[in-house]
């Protein structure tokens, strides 16, 4: 009978706030040090990750997890478990599910899968419908895919809501550049530049669009 007791009052102690609070204090200390221990060692880092999933670290350990395997190289498989982890019982609040779909979506990406990356992102913009990072990171995947006119849609509704995003202005360039808006290009472009001038990618998509106008320009008939 006592020790029934003593276990019925184990219980009750893990139940209160206090102690919960602590305990995702501590979780979350260990969840951001397996996180930093994969800029040192990924191999470790994915093996520590392992086993403290499997001593019931839940959602942050299979993160750690996923996130290793990515610094590994395995960006699809990494990609895989974090879209699970969103869509899984144990995925957290809205904003973690939201966090993790386009943590995979941008895995998906690096994986050269589109279809998957524009899957993810569209599960996360149902959660959080303004999501500017994840209505980006859609429209990169509408790019690969070749759909720029769907890229510069979504890319468009991201610049409406902030106008200085500058990584959404190179990305419309290079979409509205893809279907032949050179003077779309241009604005975004340079508007780009304006707000982050030290953008190599934005300079280099500048010279392409550049490159475009001049060889045009040579092929056009000579006035008379």
């Amino acid at each position: 009978m006592t020790r029934l007791l003593t276990h019925v009052a184990i219980l009750c102690a893990l139940s209160t706030p206090s102690l919960a609070a602590d305990l995702t204090t501590q979780f979350d200390a260990r969840h951001k040090a397996c996180l930093e221990s994969i800029a040192d060692d990924a191999q470790d880092a994915y093996e520590l990750g392992l086993q403290w999933r499997d001593e019931g670290g839940g959602r942050r350990a299979k993160h750690c997890v996923a996130m290793a395997l990515f610094a590994l190289g395995h960006e699809d498989e990494a990609a895989y478990r974090l879209d699970a982890l969103a869509s899984g019982a144990d995925g957290g609040t809205n904003e973690t599910r939201v966090k993790h779909y386009a943590e995979a979506a941008n895995f998906w990406l690096a994986a050269e899968d589109a279809e998957r990356a524009y899957a993810s992102a569209t599960a996360g913009l149902k959660l959080k419908y303004d999501h500017l990072d994840l209505r980006i990171t859609r429209a990169r995947a509408y790019a690969m895919s070749g759909r720029y006119d769907y890229a510069e849609t979504d890319l468009s509704s991201v610049l409406a809501l902030d106008a200085d995003r500058a990584d959404a202005l190179r990305y419309r360039a290079d979409a509205r550049f893809h279907q032949d808006d050179i003077k779309g290009a241009q604005a975004d472009v340079e508007a780009a530049l304006d707000l982050d001038p030290t953008s190599v990618e934005t300079a280099l998509l500048r010279g392409e669009i550049r490159e475009f106008v001049r060889l045009k320009a040579l092929e056009a008939p000579d006035e008379e």
